[in-house]
């Protein structure tokens, strides 16, 4: 365990480095902050102190559940939270996290009776994770010290379905979780299956039962996930993933020992992926081979949303016209396939049906200028993104679909 943190505690440190110095090249001025997908709202805002960003201690915190009170004679700030007693003094270079003491880039500062301190401590003085979108003066703090990733246009932050699973496996596994909330542990079992219909091995037991014949037409199962997408509704969802090139993800629920299928007119609801399926904790799914996104840039498409009849929709985002003229960075590496036509014109919706095209992958694209583009306005699933390369290539790209 102690092994374990370090290494967390390590990676947040690496990610946090690059705050320092980046933050001239930032869209907006002004930088905010959200924690755990909700943003912090300040009465002081955050501060560029000698290149470093400096941001009040107890909205931040506060908004991660700890409690953060102050000592007026010593000038010091008490920060509480499950195991964790973080002090910070005014002026000096350390917090002291249970008593160890932390180094700060820069010294904690007061301003405007709101202490201070560096965006890299918010990472160190709990273990959480910070991310830094420059691209909208965003800081992204995940207080499960998993970190997200970091979408320039889109304000939220995204984890993938490993990272926001209470249970994960592609293999086999055994666990005691609470699947209906009703705060008794159901025992879980999972096993793989290629062959569904010629394997003997059960693919999903509760309680000991056999729920495989309640999975309904699934011919394989390369995963299984126990995921709270939508923490307002007190309700979990377990998703299993069938195995393919591409990868499809069925949607279920545990009630009164029941296995309810989500579905919406009887049509099961079902999201296919190439690599990585994203959820956030405010009730949306997010396709990586459907939806329209460049890695980490959600720029329009669509997205899957669970919706108040438990079934899981498809629903168009935002326009792209807002975004033309913007540049675009690739911030994190992914396996992503693009269709590409290298062209110097472009003729809107006119490349769906294309044959003759190229492939290319996302991690091959590291930044490009959007200078126009199209969606289909009956399925939100097709875009259309012409695009010039640093090189001053232009081509047109569309999602891949195999």
């Amino acid at each position: 365990m102690k092994l374990k943190k370090l290494i967390t505690a390590m990676a947040v440190t690496l990610s946090v480095f690059a705050f320092t110095g980046v933050l001239a090249n930032a869209e907006n001025d002004v930088v905010s902050v959200t924690v755990d997908n909700e943003a912090v709202e300040f009465d002081q805002n955050p501060v560029i102190i000698e290149g470093h960003t400096l941001v009040p201690v107890r909205a931040v915190f506060e908004k991660a559940g700890a409690t953060v009170t102050w000592d007026q004679p010593t000038q010091t700030a008490t920060i509480t939270k499950d195991d964790y007693v973080v002090t910070i003094k005014y002026g000096e270079s350390y917090l002291y996290k249970n008593g160890q003491p932390i180094a700060l880039e820069q010294p904690a500062d007061v301003i405007n009776n709101r202490t201070m301190i560096p965006v890299r401590a918010i990472a160190e003085a709990m273990d959480f994770a910070v991310t830094w979108d420059g691209h909208h003066s965003l800081i992204l703090v995940s207080t499960t010290g998993k970190p997200y990733r970091a979408f320039a246009f889109l304000k939220t932050g995204f984890r993938t379905l490993e990272d926001q699973a209470e249970l994960f496996s592609n293999g086999s596994a055994l666990q005691d979780i609470d699947l209906d909330g009703d705060g008794r542990k159901e025992s879980v079992a999972f096993s793989s299956s290629h062959d569904v219909l010629s394997d003997p091995t059960p693919v999903l037991e509760i309680d000991g039962i056999d729920y495989t014949a309640g999975l309904g037409s699934i011919t394989s199962a390369y995963s299984m996930a126990v995921v709270d997408i939508d923490a307002k509704d007190g309700k979990k969802e377990i998703v299993i993933t069938e195995n393919g090139d591409t990868l499809t993800a069925r949607f279920y629920r545990y009630e009164n020992g029941i296995l309810k299928v989500l579905a919406k007119d009887n049509v099961p609801s079902t999201v296919s992926y190439a690599s990585k399926l994203m959820l956030s904790g405010t009730g949306y799914i997010i396709s990586d081979l459907t939806g329209a996104c460049f890695t980490d840039i959600m720029v329009t498409g669509c997205v899957y949303r669970l919706d108040t009849d438990a079934s899981v929709g498809l629903y168009r985002m935002s326009k792209i016209e807002s975004i033309f003229g913007r540049n675009l960075y690739n911030t994190y590496p992914d396996s992503m396939l693009y269709n590409v036509i290298y062209t110097r014109s472009y003729q809107a919706g006119t490349y769906r049906d294309m044959t003759d095209v190229g492939v290319i992958n996302a991690s091959d694209i590291k930044e490009f200028k959007l200078i126009d583009g199209y969606r289909d306005e009956t399925d939100p699933r097709y875009i259309e993104l012409y695009i010039e390369l640093p090189n001053g290539e232009k081509a047109v790209i569309t999602p891949y679909q195999t």
